[in-house]
């Protein structure tokens, strides 16, 4: 296994976007799961937080963690053009870096926690061609909900909201509704499989259930797990073994 931190140049964002990539030694049958962070974080998150090396080491599955800060994996209204660099840039870049990395959409997964679990499902289905399957870990998934509850009072949180998302009206029917586009893909038959995981006691229970209710109402294929455990990763660490082995499980006709 290698392991790698590092920062790649963007044309699109003006600067350089620091990564980390997990690689499994030889050559042949890779896959490949991209992993987005939570607010307050950054591309390490991952590697420090959990043993997800150990928990990678007998798989040939790579993962690559990318830096967006508190951006929110969305084009912020006040600040840098993450959407786009995501959507367009951030994995062709890696590829050439890395050719080892697979390209075909069934070898490529996607996964984030908290904030980066709204944005492992913002990308999955604004890019549905790009993922097979996507994983969330007590992701903000309803921000719409959020952010008018946080804009009434009634939600913690801060000026982060705004600087991403300006207004109400920026998350919904549009790129940054999750739900809105899952429909879409769902309507267009693109829409990756999703694994959800959530803590009982978890602040964003009630909402994770609404977003796994609203997604299988979609039509999604949504895949539900909940333990006990509040909004941390000594909740999700013991659900990652289990989250990579439903990676693993194979489609139907593939």
């Amino acid at each position: 296994m290698a392991f790698y931190q590092f920062a790649l140049p963007s044309e699109r964002l003006g600067f350089p976007v620091d990564m980390c990539a997990h690689l499994p030694e030889g050559e042949g049958n890779m896959r490949v799961l991209w992993l987005l962070h939570g607010a307050n974080s950054d591309c390490t998150e991952w590697f420090t937080q959990t043993p997800l090396q150990r928990y990678l080491e007998r798989r040939r599955l790579a993962a690559i963690t990318v830096s967006v800060f508190n951006g929110f994996y969305v084009n912020m209204q006040y600040g840098a053009a993450y959407a786009d660099y995501l959507e367009q840039e951030w994995i062709a870049s890696v590829r050439r870096l890395f050719p080892c990395l697979p390209s075909e959409r069934e070898k490529n997964f996607l996964a984030g926690a908290s904030m980066g679990g709204f944005g492992a499902m913002r990308l999955a289905v604004n890019r549905p061609d790009l993922f097979s399957k996507v994983g969330s870990f007590a992701g903000s998934i309803e921000m719409p909900t959020i952010v008018e509850r946080y804009q009434r009072g009634i939600q913690p949180g801060g000026e982060d909201f705004e600087w991403a998302f300006g207004t109400y009206e920026n998350l919904v029917n549009n790129s940054n509704d999750v739900i809105y586009m899952a429909r879409q893909c769902v309507r267009d038959r693109r829409m990756p499989q999703v694994y959800l995981v959530c803590g009982r006691e978890d602040f964003g229970y009630a909402l994770n259930l609404i977003a796994r209710d609203d997604l299988r109402l979609s039509g999604a294929d949504v895949r539900w797990r909940e333990c006990g455990g509040i909004h941390s990763y000594d909740c999700w660490d013991p659900e990652l073994p289990l989250f990579l082995d439903w990676l693993e499980e194979k489609e139907v006709g593939e």
